[in-house]
């Protein structure tokens, strides 16, 4: 909440810079502001300017200071409210399966206890089999519905595309009128298209936060640290972006005419609802598959090292009692080289939530864990034409000579839940330790691994869950609780416009310039008052 408070006051200190300009102003009254509205600069020379004329201009551009901040309000509270609603998708989705590794978990161990320690069964039971099929079908069935919010965000953002453009195209339509217009045929008339271009401006703003930047007859509108969208008579409109190799994949890009070709624009548009929802696609909605995958490959895991290092009553060494697939990987669109790369699992107890970037440059291979975007160490070996990089328990080779520049994207948990299954059949025998003095341990070994800190080597499976969804359902809290002091934040901006009469010159006639220059700084710091007041009992 003080960060919200911060910004405020910062917005307070930007009146009081065009506080100190109108002083300036004051002081030397032959100081011109080099920023003109467009139907001022269209219709009368600087030299043939009324005081009443140029009293206005402290009035604009105390209003297009307000415009903006109340745009940039705008885009934060929409970019809020499109994340709150998705959150709440993923924290219903996370209640829903908490089940998972909590009761269903608890009760497959504790079959294994009965039938083996009570009942001295030593085959896979129906018992245990439907346990473990329960507890695949929970976790397929949670793909699957993750896969449908993956791909209803893909529609979404592909939706926001479209509207996006169709709000450039208007702008930009209603910018050539605005230049065309015959002004001094009808001089008053030119304020409707203003107004409504004012409009489709705010509506863009919601969707991609931009900035708009006036400046004698130029009206140029630019996405937040990025490209110019509108220039004049010019217009860059945007690309949805897509992958043949990831189905759920979506971004957004551009055509750059310089460098002819599409380039990403995708952190150019870090709010709104579009921004919102990219940076909620690429980071909550991709992390909370990597979790449930870390953890259902810590689950199986646990089942299968315990399994496999036994011996059934046979005699046979132990299998992997549920399969696992392997990591993929998904080669950069500007990849050169014919090498053939795969990756595999060496090592589960080292997995964690992320997805890695490996980039070669320098003739040296770097690794990049995704989640933090922290350059990892990796073990590097090279054995005749193959290079081995490994890295938080996975294993990536490359056969074939890299090229420069060569990136891979390695995605741990892709295809883990889809491609789960169990691979023991009913009365299969259960593998136990071969040590007689033990044998009893086994099945508290195995009931006990529930309970086993197995995640990231400092939690339970169990506990891990659960913080994961504390952490979704805090994120999603804290938006919800700050949202209403911004809603009232631009309901205090919309309300602190300030405006002079039509007729400039009777207002102004009995006062030199420097008085009205004085009156209208006086208003402005009125204002200012009442804002900071208004925000500090909304705060309180």
């Amino acid at each position: 909440m003080s960060s919200i408070l911060t910004s405020a006051i910062a917005g307070i200190n930007a009146i009081k810079v065009m506080i100190d300009s109108t002083i300036k102003k004051i002081d030397q009254p032959d100081y011109v502001n080099p920023e003109k509205r467009i139907f001022i600069e269209n219709t009368v020379e600087e030299s043939n300017l009324s005081a009443g004329v140029k009293i206005k201009e402290i009035y604009d551009n105390y209003n297009n200071f307000i415009i903006d901040e109340t745009r940039k309000t705008s885009v934060e509270v929409t970019g809020q409210e499109t994340k709150i609603e998705q959150l709440l998708k993923l924290e219903n989705l996370l209640c829903e399966k908490s089940n998972i590794f909590s009761v269903l978990a608890k009760e497959l161990y504790g079959q294994i206890k009965n039938n083996f320690l009570f009942n001295k069964k030593n085959v896979i039971g129906k018992d245990i089999e439907e346990k473990l099929n329960q507890i695949i079908d929970s976790l397929q069935d949670f793909d699957n519905k993750l896969i449908f919010l993956e791909k209803e965000i893909k529609q979404e953002i592909g939706n926001k595309i479209k509207k996006v453009n169709s709000l450039i195209n208007k702008i930009h339509e209603t910018n050539l009128d605005i230049c065309c217009f015959p002004i001094y045929q009808l001089p008053g008339r030119v304020e409707d298209f203003i107004k409504k271009r004012e409009h489709f401006i705010n509506e863009l703003n919601k969707l991609i936060g931009i900035t708009v930047i006036k400046e004698n007859s130029n009206y140029k509108v630019y996405l937040n640290n990025g490209i110019c969208i509108i220039d004049n008579e010019k217009k860059q409109n945007l690309i949805e972006l897509t992958s043949n190799s990831d189905s759920k994949y979506i971004s957004v890009g551009y055509f750059d005419d310089n460098a002819g070709k599409v380039k990403k624009a995708e952190f150019m548009i870090p709010n709104g609802s579009l921004g919102a929802l990219l940076r909620f696609r690429r980071e909550e909605l991709e992390h909370v598959r990597n979790k449930i995958g870390q953890l259902t490959v810590n689950f199986t895991d646990s089942i299968n090292l315990y399994h496999q290092i036994g011996f059934d009553s046979y005699g046979n060494v132990g299998e992997p009692m549920i399969r696992i697939s392997e990591p993929q990987i998904i080669s950069h669109s500007k990849h050169t080289s014919s090498s053939v790369v795969s990756a595999k699992w060496v090592s589960f107890k080292f997995a964690k939530d992320s997805n890695y970037a490996v980039f070669f440059h320098n003739n040296n291979w770097t690794v990049t864990r995704l989640l933090d975007h922290e350059a990892i160490p990796a073990n590097i070996k090279q054995e005749n034409n193959n290079i081995f990089i490994t890295f938080d328990g996975i294993e990536l080779k490359i056969q074939g000579k890299p090229n420069e520049k060569d990136f891979y994207e390695v995605k741990p948990y892709l295809n883990t839940l889809e491609k789960l299954d169990l691979l023991i059949d009913k009365d299969t025998p259960f593998s136990f330790n071969d040590d007689t003095v033990k044998s009893n341990m086994n099945i508290v070994i195995t009931h006990n691994f529930n309970e086993d800190h197995i995640v990231d080597q400092k939690e339970t499976i169990q506990e891990s869950y659960q913080n994961f969804s504390k952490s979704i359902a805090y994120q999603c809290n804290f938006l919800e609780e700050n949202l209403p002091f911004k809603e009232k934040m631009i309901d205090i901006l919309n309300d602190k416009k300030l405006s002079m009469s039509r007729n400039l010159e009777q207002d102004c006639k009995n006062l030199n310039y420097q008085q009205q220059c004085y009156l209208a700084n006086s208003r402005v710091l009125k204002v200012a008052e009442d804002i900071f007041n208004e925000i500090v009992e909304c705060y309180s």
